[in-house]
């Protein structure tokens, strides 16, 4: 990443297993770790990312990873699906507990 984001940018690690919602955000990138996450806490993750993440806010997930077939499917639209980009756009609350 570019040193002129990187200064302008807020890094922090999370705990998506015990961790409550983070605070609001523009960018998650969460790529190639729920892939090793059973359904539960997948959708205890992607919950997470949903009640964080602000209006047209970004999730990247991994590769293998992806919001089809999850309660969260419908807050977000497609950017780039080979890259596994996501924007928040829907209203819908999702329950962080799955």
């Amino acid at each position: 990443m570019d040193d002129s984001l990187r200064k302008n940018i807020v890094f922090g690690g999370h705990n998506l297993a015990s961790d409550s919602v983070f605070a609001e955000t523009h960018l998650v990138f969460c790529r190639n770790v729920m892939i090793y996450f059973n359904r539960e806490l997948q959708n205890r993750a992607i919950g997470l990312f949903s009640e964080s993440l602000v209006h047209g806010g970004f999730l990247c997930l991994g590769a293998k990873e992806d919001l089809r077939f999850t309660a969260a499917e419908k807050q977000y639209t497609i950017v780039d699906e080979k890259a596994r980009i996501y924007r928040k756009s829907g209203n819908g609350i999702m329950d962080v507990d799955g």
